[in-house]
């Protein structure tokens, strides 16, 4: 069947999300960045926020548990500011770009807390979109199978006519699990993403 609609994650993918290149900037000690790395964005408290059960001023409050007192400011900073710190990919908004002149349906499928909604119209690339889901709304994260089903519902999309770009393999063996074809984009190789693409009968 013709693949009509070409599903994004965020973060990864249309935005640039490297917390260790980001830790870089604000720590020049390594043990520094490894305890935050493991305790904030590596830990059960992240994703809490992108499922949508806690807030970001909560999960302060929860990782500074775990951290020594001289990190509780950067961490706070970065906790409330962390769109600051992943700049749109400009590769990626050509490629949405190209997509939507050339007839796709284009969405979102992110796992992201509720502070997307303050920096959604801060990024380029969703002009394009015609519709956003996020983890945090329904209490769900991917690759759990109702996150995906939830977007079929809200669009009314056919999974066999949708195509999942995602930077996390376990997510598109998720979205394939409920019939919907994907590709691993972990690299943020465009070029070899269009190729995958093309393969796939997508115009690009």
């Amino acid at each position: 069947m013709k693949i009509k609609n070409i599903i994004f994650d965020m973060g990864g993918v249309i935005l640039d999300f490297r917390p260790e290149k980001t830790l870089l900037k604000y720590f020049d000690n390594k043990k520094d960045r490894d305890i935050i790395l493991k305790n904030v964005f590596q830990s059960p408290v992240w994703q809490d926020m992108d499922r949508g059960v806690i807030t970001n001023l909560e999960a302060v409050q929860l990782t500074a548990k775990n951290l020594p007192e001289r990190l509780h400011a950067t961490v706070r900073h970065l906790l409330e500011n962390w769109f600051d710190e992943m700049p749109p990919k400009e590769d990626v908004f050509e490629l949405i770009k190209t997509l939507k002149e050339n007839g796709y349906k284009i969405y979102l499928l992110s796992n992201v807390s509720k502070d997307f909604y303050d920096q959604k119209d801060n990024i380029p690339a969703f002009e394009f979109f015609d519709g956003f889901l996020i983890s945090s709304d329904y209490y769900l994260l991917k690759p759990e199978r109702e996150i995906y089903e939830k977007l079929f519902e809200k669009f009314n999309l056919m999974p066999e006519e949708c195509y999942f770009i995602d930077d996390l393999q376990k997510n598109i063996d998720g979205s394939k699990a409920v019939g919907m074809d994907g590709y691993c984009f972990y690299d943020g190789n465009v070029e070899k993403l269009k190729k995958e693409m093309r393969q796939k009968g997508i115009k690009i």
